[in-house]
């Protein structure tokens, strides 16, 4: 059974190039542990809640497999062929370009198709195990006891027992006879024979295509299948709950729709939060505005660079609206957010990576320290390192390196730079019926 649910790094990564344009001054880490904490299991990239029911009628169609079966191919375990039918069933049996949206691998399966071809390793996403849907996904599986490494767990019993009698496959997943539901057994032989041939092994017209389409749409959550998913979201984690129960309550509802700001939200939802909630929420506010006053330093360097496109000193860049600010808040700001990420032992980390950026100095001295700051972050970049996005002169004036062009600086407001989970938690209530849409 662990052969559908855990998506193993067993395919080699591709070499990785020397550019990194994400998280330029190394501000993310921090983020993600806060968000973590406060929405455990839930990722930005996810949107549908649905998924979590593929993995786990994957897991049971699945289980009859042997945990070191691999495809043709060499690589390619149960759970990633199971992967290519249902991606490519969606795509196939959808004409609505709408209803694929939010699924994973769509543009290979339409590819694909186009080509009369069907998915494989060597058709299908790079990198499976991080950007399809288990992989997307398998993390707020494990949260919520859907599946696990050894199979199903409690929540994903009742899932898959939910769902089985609310889409009419009584027998389905637990046969009362001993026999072997039909569908069950087509799908089942459907991934026994891709396994063989390390590729998608039906004809273009397979009755088995509408399965996918009629039970496992990620749009088309079942009523009783969404109840459930709720139950499990709102029952793991109560700072989860309690963002969840602001999110879909009338009050919630009205400042998301009217700001879709976190900060907004937040700030909203601090006001009545427990203790410990309160306390998270106000590191989260506190880091945020010292992430964006960083950023929008940083960005309007970038901007400056590319405007002049020749060297520009620190001294020119200094004159930045987004770099005085900074050089103003930033020393007084910096103790603040140290303690306050005390609440999740994360004070050590952000002192250790910005403790340059508490100190009062003139502000060409502090384009000198970001430019250092960005160089040191992408050098420390794994596997190898990564290249900064400029070139540094002798003289200490810097060259923008083409492929990091700005055209706009930084945003000048409160908004945040990174993501806690509203945008994906609202996605989830709307597919669960819990909030309606406009």
């Amino acid at each position: 059974m662990r052969n559908l649910l855990t998506p193993l790094l067993t395919e080699a990564d591709p070499r990785d190039s020397r550019e990194g344009s994400i998280d330029p001054l190394g501000l993310y880490a921090i983020a993600d542990s806060l968000g973590v904490k406060l929405v455990p299991g839930v990722r930005e990239r996810q949107s549908h809640p649905r998924f979590l029911t593929a993995i786990a009628v994957g897991q049971v169609i699945g289980s009859h497999f042997s945990e070191d079966i691999v495809a043709k191919d060499g690589v390619s375990e149960p759970w990633q062929v199971y992967e290519w039918y249902l991606v490519e069933g969606l795509v196939r049996t959808f004409t609505d370009s709408n209803e694929i949206q939010g699924l994973p691998g769509r543009d290979k399966a339409k590819r694909a198709i186009n080509d009369r071809m069907h998915l494989s390793r060597s058709r299908y996403l790079k990198t499976p195990s991080v950007f399809g849907f288990h992989g997307v996904y398998r993390i707020l599986a494990h949260d919520l006891d859907i599946a696990t490494v050894e199979g199903l767990g409690e929540n994903g019993y009742r899932l898959v027992t939910t769902w089985e009698k609310e889409q009419g496959l009584k027998g389905f997943c637990f046969s009362e006879n001993g026999s072997t539901h039909p569908r069950r057994y087509q799908l089942y032989k459907a991934i026994e024979d891709g396994l063989s041939k390390g590729t998608v092994d039906r004809t273009f017209g397979w009755d088995g295509w509408t399965f996918f389409k009629d039970h496992l749409s990620h749009k088309k959550c079942g009523k009783q299948e969404a109840q459930m998913i709720l139950d499990a979201l709102i029952s793991g984690s109560d700072f989860r709950k309690q963002v969840i129960d602001f999110l879909i309550s009338s009050e919630g509802q009205n400042v998301w729709r009217n700001s879709e700001s976190e900060r907004e939200f937040h700030r909203d939802l601090i006001k009545n939060a427990a203790q410990e909630l309160h306390a998270l929420l106000d590191a989260i506010l506190a880091y945020e505005r010292f992430a964006r006053l960083l950023l929008d330093a940083f960005q309007e360097c970038l901007m400056l660079m590319t405007q002049k496109r020749t060297k520009i000193s620190p001294r020119e860049l200094a004159k930045s609206d987004c770099v005085k600010l900074a050089v103003q808040k930033l020393p007084d700001l910096f103790p603040e957010v140290s303690d306050k990420l005390l609440v999740i032992n994360e004070t050590t980390r952000y002192e250790e990576g910005f403790s340059r950026f508490s100190i009062r100095m003139k502000p060409e001295e502090w384009v000198e320290t970001l430019l250092t700051h960005h160089m040191e972050i992408q050098k420390n970049k794994p596997p190898h390192g990564k290249n900064p996005w400029f070139e540094q002169l002798d003289d200490g004036s810097v060259i923008i390196r083409t492929g990091y062009f700005r055209d706009i600086g930084g945003a000048k407001d409160e908004s945040y730079v990174h993501g806690y989970r509203t945008f994906p938690l609202w996605s989830f209530m709307l597919d669960l019926g819990k909030v309606a849409y406009e």
